[in-house]
């Protein structure tokens, strides 16, 4: 017997014992701030980030089959823009137009997605490795504007974003940024599912298995793309609205960084790519691989991660969602019996199950 059992018409999350183990580790993650040290919360909430990316990026990569290169500029724009609505006088805005941190935050992901929204029709002329490239160039194109916009982005140099949420000495800035950074994580996590599980999402897999196929059926590729790529951005920003606001300072060299997107990508495939848990299961391994390994060998971790990335793309391209469901899973029928696995070169007239299937 396995770990987890799922009727094929149901979804994994509705297993009782994965429902258990999820809410342990939510619970887990909410006592993180008050009973760790700063260093360490930190180190989660990066891992919260990640997941953030991971999720937003996979929606439209592993669903909607656009592999994109430009995630970091709407994770920089996000954190920029929240930025200017909490310190406005830092970029030479007029004072009258601070807002309060949530609603900066949360505004500045609006601004990743109205981002999306706006040239969405234009990258989307594009497909292929085109597609890719275009989006690495316009990533690029963000940030070259930016580190020259010093009046607005300070430039190389940046600028500190003022905020404090601190409660009282034992609830800090930090501790408050954690926990509003889990809830937009799980929330990140509930409506991707929810698009995922519904109308939306089918429409996403059918242009990522053929776009031509699918528009042939009345399917608008145009109308999924932009809106996996509208709802993607819009988590990237919020992401980089609440890590800016977390680490208060924020510049263009390393806000809006290639380093974002590649990190996401890597999430992703570590994780497996066009599964729903495949991210936040790449995003636990990234960041222990990313910090045990520096702790270990120092400089050489990176050499390291790219032959391990490597070699999961070879012998796993699955993912830890593909291994953990191969020996943890297993898929049971309306009596409740586990399915057989099924001869790959089976046929109606030698598997009664496929002859069955086919009646």
């Amino acid at each position: 017997m396995s770990f987890l059992e799922r009727h094929p018409e149901e979804p994994l999350v509705s297993n009782r014992r994965l429902q258990a183990v999820l809410g342990v580790v939510v619970l887990a993650l909410l006592a993180v701030p008050f009973v760790t040290t700063d260093a360490l919360t930190g180190l989660v909430l990066t891992g919260l980030v990640f997941v953030m990316l991971g999720v937003s990026w996979n929606l439209l990569a592993g669903y909607a089959g656009q592999i994109s290169l430009g995630h970091a500029a709407f994770f920089g724009m996000g954190a920029f823009v929240a930025a200017w609505l909490t310190t406005p006088s830092a970029a030479g805005f007029p004072a009258s137009i601070q807002l309060p941190i949530l609603a900066a935050v949360v505004l500045g992901g609006l601004a990743a997605a109205l981002i999306a929204l706006v040239i969405g029709p234009v990258i989307f002329r594009l497909s292929g490795h085109y597609f890719a490239i275009g989006t690495l160039a316009l990533a690029a194109v963000i940030e070259l504007v930016m580190l020259d916009q010093r009046s607005l982005t300070g430039g190389s140099t940046g600028y500190y974003v003022q905020g404090d949420l601190g409660l009282n000495e034992f609830v800090s800035h930090g501790d408050v940024m954690f926990l509003l950074t889990l809830v937009a994580t799980i929330a990140t996590i509930a409506v991707t599912y929810r698009i995922v599980r519904g109308a939306g999402g089918l429409g996403m897999k059918a242009i990522h298995d053929d776009e031509e196929a699918a528009s042939s059926l009345g399917v608008n590729p145009l109308k999924y793309k932009m809106y996996a790529f509208v709802v993607s951005s819009f988590f990237a920003g919020l992401a980089g609205g609440l890590y800016g606001h977390y680490t208060l300072y924020i510049n263009p060299e390393s806000t809006l960084a290639v380093t974002w997107t590649i990190d996401s990508l890597v999430i992703v495939i570590l994780g497996g790519m066009g599964t729903f848990a495949g991210p936040v299961l790449g995003a636990a391994l990234f960041l222990l691989l990313d910090t045990g390994l520096a702790a270990i060998v120092g400089s050489v971790a990176t050499t390291i991660e790219g032959a391990l990335i490597i070699l999961f793309i070879i012998y796993l391209p699955q993912g830890l969602y593909g291994l953990a469901e191969d020996y943890f899973i297993t898929d049971v029928g309306k009596s409740g019996g586990a399915q057989a696995p099924k001869s790959t070169d089976a046929t109606p007239e030698t598997d009664p199950d496929i002859a069955a299937d086919e009646d």
